[in-house]
């Protein structure tokens, strides 16, 4: 099973909404998986967090390569694709509908900076770098509320400027 399988229209249409949330989630609903998948995650968000801070580190100083390469390898980093035991795959298609979402929409996000930073456009690379964290926000706040408990169960109210 892989994420690309899910619907390409239903994630544009919701990127194109401004709201990648279609379903109303519980705030803190945990994601249930086997330690040893829990464990693939957890590799894959470290892996993806190294890639947000070099980019932002290389923005400032038009390291162009450094963002394309590290947005590649943000695009590439699909648990789903990696080898998998027939009770993983299992439990993968277990996973909420929503969370596959927000996983397909943060790899579309790196994809656009890979593309951003190889035409050397400053605005885009930080546009899409703000998109591609507001994805991690929004699964975050939704899926990982006992790793990060300062998220706020309201974040769902309108956003003051």
């Amino acid at each position: 099973m892989r994420i690309r399988q899910t619907s390409s229209t239903l994630l544009v249409c919701l990127l194109a909404s401004g709201s990648i949330r279609a379903q109303p989630i519980t705030p803190g609903a945990a994601l249930q998986m086997s330690p040893e998948l829990r464990q693939l995650f957890q590799a894959e968000m470290r892996e993806l967090l190294a890639g947000t801070r070099t980019i932002a580190e290389s923005l400032p100083v038009a390291n162009w390569e450094g963002i394309a390469t590290s947005a590649a390898a943000m695009r590439d980093s699909y648990v789903l694709e990696k080898k998998l035991t027939k009770a993983q795959e299992a439990e993968l298609a277990k996973l909420p509908e929503q969370f596959r979402l927000m996983d397909q929409a943060l790899h579309l996000r790196a994809e656009k900076l890979v593309a951003a930073a190889k035409a050397r456009d400053t605005e885009a690379v930080s546009f899409q770098l703000s998109r591609l964290l507001d994805t991690c926000v929004s699964c975050h706040s939704s899926y990982a509320t006992s790793q990060f408990p300062n998220f706020d169960s309201h974040d769902d109210q309108a956003h003051h400027h």
